[in-house]
């Protein structure tokens, strides 16, 4: 009876912080009763960032999040790796560029982006808590035989030349379009890059470049990122599957209401691709259903599982790096007029309606666009679940001869670090300087990680169709205003992105 008035006056409660502390108490009693005492030792010789008893490094963990808890284990962890206990769990960091290699080449069976939870093992992962907020997400989560074709189907899809040039003109119409409807006066240029950029997926994926009216898409798609990066959903999670109020890998009552959300956008979207479809039949394929004839889908109806589930994981994972992207070019341009200038002779030398020019003849440009992305990663870490026991064998490059990595520890991987590192890059580090990757020996890729879109066989299977998108609405952008930021000093915020601490007011005057 005690279980059932909790489960109705639970069920259906949205995790606050109010709630969590409440339950707090009750929460650690909970996990003490199913945990096993962990060893003061776990990875010999390798540094510990020091915890409470039992907890660990759990309450920081909670009270400063996971950026912070990563910040910690780098600074303790000189040689590249160190690690924490947090309750159950054993939270390792590496930031050295060859264990980092090593760790982000695991195939799936030794390490995904979830790992095994069966036996009722808590896991901190932020892919958990997507995929209970937005079903499955094969390209995120899914590991077995089947990864490497699927990924080969985006790759085509978003990563070639070819489909990159046939997209070309519908990303520069949209382009123009957001820049036309840019005022004197912007309140924050992030918001307009956003909505250009989930414009362009909407009319790539579905002939629909209104998915956004009233900010529906916006405001879900932040919503589910700042709750896959935050540990108390998963606390809440676990709070309700130890009562048995869920069972393992079901949604809580909040995520339920927020996958209801996901579910009603795309079935909208999905009704505007019909009726793109009935009103054009004999235009090329929209991207999506591209996408799931290629998967086994047909040429109408109900797509296939894949192009569903990319249709989910679109509503998150597809505008941020291309609005964030664009929002720190303009910042980092504001403050250094020199560059700016030369960017701008570039693209008035250049024939900006040419794919090919755009793509790989705007040699500034590019190196613009890759430092932004170096100083200001949009997804600034990454990490991995290992789910069988391996031996770090690079370890031994730094001095670690014998670091066992065992089932169920998370690695986490800084890419900002990695990026801003003085020790791989240099004093000059944390400067924006786009001139590095164009003076010849300058930028030596085997000393100094760049890995803005990931690294090995999980890296960003759209990066290149990003970057292409940020080009051209930023070259859309400087070519029709003069843009001067009203705030020349921001500073980034860490969170589930590397995003700007405040709004980015700009003043737009159009160029004559």
């Amino acid at each position: 009876m005690i279980l059932n008035t909790l489960h109705d006056y639970v069920a259906d409660v949205s995790p606050s912080l109010i709630i969590t502390a409440t339950v707090g108490l009750l929460m650690f009693m909970g996990l003490l009763t199913f945990i096993s005492s962990v060893s003061e030792d776990v990875l010999p010789g390798v540094p510990e960032l020091k915890g409470f008893p039992v907890l660990g490094a759990l309450p920081s963990h909670l009270i400063n999040g996971i950026p912070d808890t990563i910040n910690r284990l780098i600074a303790i962890g000189s040689e590249g790796i160190s690690y924490a206990n947090v309750v159950s769990n054993v939270l390792v960091s590496v930031h050295e560029p060859a264990l980092v290699r090593e760790v982000l080449g695991y195939p799936d069976e030794i390490a995904s982006r979830e790992g095994d939870t069966s036996g009722g093992r808590m896991s901190w992962s932020p892919f958990l808590t997507l995929r209970r907020m937005c079903g499955q997400l094969s390209l995120f989560n899914y590991a077995g035989p089947g990864t490497r074709q699927q990924r080969s189907v985006y790759i085509r899809e978003f990563n070639s030349n070819k489909s990159n040039m046939e997209k070309f003109d519908s990303v520069r119409r949209i382009a123009k379009d957001h820049a036309d409807m840019l005022v004197a006066d912007v309140d924050d240029i992030r918001y307009s890059a956003d909505n250009f950029a989930i414009a362009l997926w909407g009319e790539t994926l579905y002939g629909n470049p209104h998915q956004n009216a009233d900010d529906k898409v916006l405001n879900l798609s932040n919503t589910i990122m700042d709750l896959a990066g935050d540990p108390w959903p998963a606390i809440w999670y676990y709070i309700q599957l130890l009562f048995h109020i869920v069972s393992p890998g079901q949604a809580t009552g909040s995520e339920a209401k927020l996958r209801s959300r996901v579910v009603e956008v795309v079935s909208h979207n999905i009704a505007k691709l019909e009726e793109y479809e009935a009103m054009n039949p004999k235009a090329p394929l929209k991207t999506i259903r591209n996408l799931s004839v290629n998967t086994g889908g047909g040429q109408t109806g109900r797509l296939s599982k894949v192009a569903s589930e990319f249709a989910n994981l679109n509503l998150f994972g597809g505008h941020h790096s291309i609005g964030l992207n664009v929002t720190w070019c303009l910042i980092e341009l504001d403050k250094h007029p020199e560059q700016l200038s030369r960017l701008m002779g570039e693209i008035d030398a250049a024939d900006t309606t040419d794919f090919a020019v755009v793509n790989n003849k705007m040699p500034y440009l590019d190196a613009v666009v890759t430092e932004t992305n170096r100083i200001h990663p949009t997804v600034h870490a990454t990490l991995r679940v290992i789910n069988r026991e391996t031996r770090l064998a690079s370890a031994s490059d730094v001095g670690k001869r014998d670091v066992i990595l065992k089932p169920g520890m998370m690695v986490f991987i800084s890419y900002l670090h990695l990026h801003t590192s003085e020790k791989f890059w240099g004093p000059d580090a944390r400067q924006f300087v786009p001139e590095r990757f164009l003076e010849p020996g300058r930028y030596n890729k085997e000393k100094m990680p760049l890995m803005s879109f990931g690294y090995g066989p999980r890296n960003c299977v759209g990066y290149k169709f990003a970057i292409m998108a940020v080009k051209v609405y930023l070259i859309t952008l400087l070519k029709t205003y003069k843009i001067d930021l009203k705030d020349h000093n921001h500073e980034g915020k860490l969170g589930t992105l590397l995003e700007p601490s405040k709004p980015v007011a700009v003043r737009a005057t159009r160029r004559t």
